[in-house]
């Protein structure tokens, strides 16, 4: 069985920073695999062929909580 990471969707948030307002990204939605091996934080195109954001260091579980189901049966 071939090995993936975990990822997630971002939506843009803004956070207060010592010289003013700071734009970032928050992790959201379900956990989706991804390309085993991205930096943390990379863009790349899930099972589900969503563009997520790495989660580096992170093995994807297709039996873990909050995992989409399209990337979860692709997985098996």
């Amino acid at each position: 069985m071939q090995s993936y990471g975990t990822g997630r969707g971002t939506t843009p948030v803004v956070v207060p920073g010592p010289d003013g307002d700071l734009a970032g990204e928050q992790l959201t939605g379900p956990v989706h695999a991804v390309p085993e091996g991205a930096a943390d934080l990379e863009l790349a195109t899930s099972l589900c062929n969503h563009e997520v954001r790495a989660v580096a260091g992170d093995a994807f579980d297709p039996a873990g909580d909050d995992v989409c189901a399209v990337c979860a049966e692709r997985a098996r």
